[in-house]
């Protein structure tokens, strides 16, 4: 049965974590971020939550400019590494064998085994708790169309997607994956 609970706990899970990449003065750096959304589509602007102190935030707060990645499932090991390890210590570029393009309107490390990627110029940074809110509008999108169906959703008979559980679990959504189709109403407030 469900009840009330005075501990400062958090439930977001499962979710999609990105990759965020970032560069300055020929540094590149990237991270997994499990705190990320879509916000508009007029111009497009996409939202990431960083700590304040991470070598990441320091890069994006320098360049003006970050990506957002999005990696298949065969790739949730390397998430979860370049989610507990800083770049202050260690070129995870060179550590974890990452191999990556230029962005092409962005001075930006896009990866290549992302499956669905942004280009994102910084809008905006605010204070919100202990994490610094970006909020960037995207200059450019890339995204594998072999992996995608016509109707723009992720083809699961070939694209395993890896969804973060806690801590340091993974499940991966794939077609065997329960779909379930529900009637759209467009007219719905």
């Amino acid at each position: 049965m469900r009840a009330p609970v005075d501990e400062p706990i958090w439930y977001a899970y499962p979710g999609m974590v990105a990759v965020v990449t970032a560069q300055y003065e020929g540094e590149k750096n990237a991270m997994a971020s499990g705190w990320h959304t879509y916000i508009g589509s007029s111009p497009g602007m996409y939202g990431i939550s960083v700590n304040k102190e991470t070598y990441t935030y320091k890069m994006i707060e320098k360049s003006g400019v970050f990506g957002v990645n999005f990696l298949p499932g065969r790739c949730s090991e390397l998430i979860q590494a370049l989610g507990t390890h800083s770049g202050r210590d260690i070129n995870k570029f060179e550590e974890f064998n990452i191999q990556s393009e230029e962005g092409l309107k962005a001075e930006i490390p896009i990866l290549n085994d992302a499956y669905f990627a942004y280009e994102c110029k910084v809008h905006s940074m605010s204070t919100l708790g202990d994490q610094e809110w970006i909020v960037g509008e995207v200059l450019q999108r890339y995204r594998d169309k072999e992996l995608f169906l016509r109707n723009g959703m992720p083809n699961l008979e070939k694209l395993d997607i890896p969804l973060h559980i806690g801590k340091s679990s993974y499940r991966i959504l794939n077609s065997k994956a329960e779909e379930r189709q529900h009637a759209f109403d467009s007219k719905a407030d």
